[in-house]
């Protein structure tokens, strides 16, 4: 477990205090606004967004604080990679403490993902119970997810620690003056898109289930980026992102596929050894061959129909809403 870091607060992450009395802080907005400096718009929505992770992570519902945690911790990966280009050695490097922490937390959350996974599977076959033995692989993962509870304290700890850790670097963080923020979110954005190519032709290519994961981390960063440039009146914003969340989604059912197909290869699923899992395999991977095919061209429409001239509408936007 990581020890007490950070913030003098014995390493464990709190919301900032509030003066006595004061009214309880809206949810955060997750948008940037235009009409502020982009270096104070990145702070506020890194102070407020790490306030939600600390709130999730002492939820009393684990499963749902941890998903929801790890949820935004994710939103702060894709804010940092947005304005990458102010800071990029600094900004990469806390980066990857958000995502040490959202991994700190993330085996209660799979395993409640291969139970909804497997939940799909059977209302979609109810045919397949049976031969498929999903009845039983159901009763082991659930069992799975009960025992996922153990440790939870040790991992929000050092999940906390690592955010923290994070949050404070970032305190303290000067933004390159030499660029204009709007040259560092058209940046940020062109490099979202470039990943998202650079995925969409490996998976296409080869069809490997790593090459899907990126392609999804890709879509779900161009997605929150979009969140954050909602208010610069940049033309079919709140369309585009209803289109990427969903494929999104099913990207992200391609993964739990993907994930429970290597557990049963590994043997780590749950089920004992003398159950037969290969009419299963075959069923998880006829699934997975569906799910691809489907997301495969919805990713390349939204990859041709990418907003062009991005450096030319932020600046534009910029320009118009500090007239």
């Amino acid at each position: 477990m990581a020890g007490a870091r950070g913030d003098g607060r014995g390493g464990v992450l709190q919301p900032l205090a509030r003066p006595e009395g004061a009214a309880v802080k809206p949810a955060p907005a997750f948008r940037i606004d235009p009409a502020r400096k982009l270096r104070d718009e990145f702070g506020r929505i890194v102070e407020e967004t790490c306030d939600a992770v600390a709130v999730h992570l002492n939820a009393a519902d684990h499963r749902r604080g941890l998903h929801e945690a790890r949820k935004a911790l994710k939103k702060l990966r894709a804010l940092l990679r947005l304005v990458r280009a102010a800071e990029p050695k600094s900004l990469k490097v806390q980066e990857h403490r958000f995502r040490d922490a959202a991994r700190a937390i993330a085996g209660s959350r799979e395993a409640t993902a291969a139970v909804e996974t497997l939940e799909r599977l059977i209302a979609a076959h109810p045919d397949r119970i049976v031969d498929c033995r999903l009845g039983e692989i159901r009763c082991h993962l659930l069992a799975r997810c009960a025992q996922a509870g153990a440790g939870l304290d040790e991992a929000r700890g050092e999940a906390s620690a690592l955010c923290i850790e994070a949050r404070d670097e970032l305190r303290g963080l000067a933004f390159d003056e030499k660029l204009s923020d709007d040259a560092v979110l058209a940046e940020g954005m062109e490099r979202t898109l470039r990943h998202w190519k650079k995925a969409l032709e490996a998976a296409g290519k080869d069809g490997e289930a790593e090459d899907f994961h990126e392609l999804r981390k890709a879509v779900k960063a161009h997605w929150a980026q979009l969140g954050l440039l909602r208010a610069f009146g940049l033309r079919g914003v709140g369309q585009r992102r209803e289109a990427v969340e969903a494929l999104g989604e099913r990207l992200g059912e391609l993964n739990d596929i993907h994930v429970m197909r290597e557990a049963v290869a590994r043997g780590t699923l749950g089920p004992p050894a003398d159950l037969d899992t290969r009419a299963f395999d075959r069923l998880l991977k006829k699934e997975a061959k569906a799910l691809a095919a489907a997301a495969l061209p919805q990713a390349k429409k939204l990859l041709q129909s990418r907003p062009d001239g991005l450096r030319r509408r932020m600046r534009k936007a910029a320009a118009k809403l500090a007239a």
